[in-house]
């Protein structure tokens, strides 16, 4: 059964797993990542100190909290939940939740899971309403967020793409 968990330094070679075969996919290459916060840093240890300050807003963003989806040893994705969107970017295209499965662990309902998973820690933050939001373009991304009590806001543009905003009421 697949749980969230907070990265520590236990995690080091399940990271460098998930970030080489995250690379090595065509969504990479063009730029698409999701959570993007996942690649952050020049090392698994700067990765971590990332990940901390996030939770305090020390890099001069809005705190947020980043949990790898693992079973067993093996990370199969990660959710990042900003725990405000006070920033005009964010309300609009960013969101509370970002999230993504690695690619060879997808359509296997685990970004459903991880969803739901998210949900109860970001009801734990007293975040009443979760803005989400999602390439047109991905239905697999849309019908998690649809199956986890997202209703459909409406369409955005985000740089070359249409984006579809989701609310989920807590």
């Amino acid at each position: 059964m697949p749980i969230l968990i907070f990265p520590d330094i236990s995690h080091k070679e399940a990271y460098i797993d998930i970030i080489s075969e995250w690379k090595q996919s065509d969504e990479f290459k063009n730029g698409h990542i999701s959570p993007w916060a996942l690649f952050r840093g020049n090392s698994f240890e700067e990765f971590l100190q990332i990940a901390q300050d996030d939770l305090w807003e020390k890099n001069q963003w809005v705190p947020a909290t980043l949990f790898f989806l693992m079973e067993l040893e093996r990370i199969l994705g990660a959710i990042q939940i900003r725990h405000s969107i006070d920033l005009p970017h964010l309300m609009e295209f960013g969101g509370h939740i970002s999230y993504g499965i690695r690619p060879s662990e997808r359509r296997k309902w685990y970004a459903r899971e991880m969803l739901r998973l998210g949900l109860i820690e970001t009801k734990k933050l007293w975040i009443e309403r979760v803005l989400l939001w999602c390439s047109d373009d991905n239905p697999g991304s849309y019908k998690t967020i649809e199956a986890n009590g997202g209703v459909f806001d409406r369409y955005t543009e985000f740089q070359w793409e249409k984006a579809r905003r989701y609310w989920i009421e807590m």
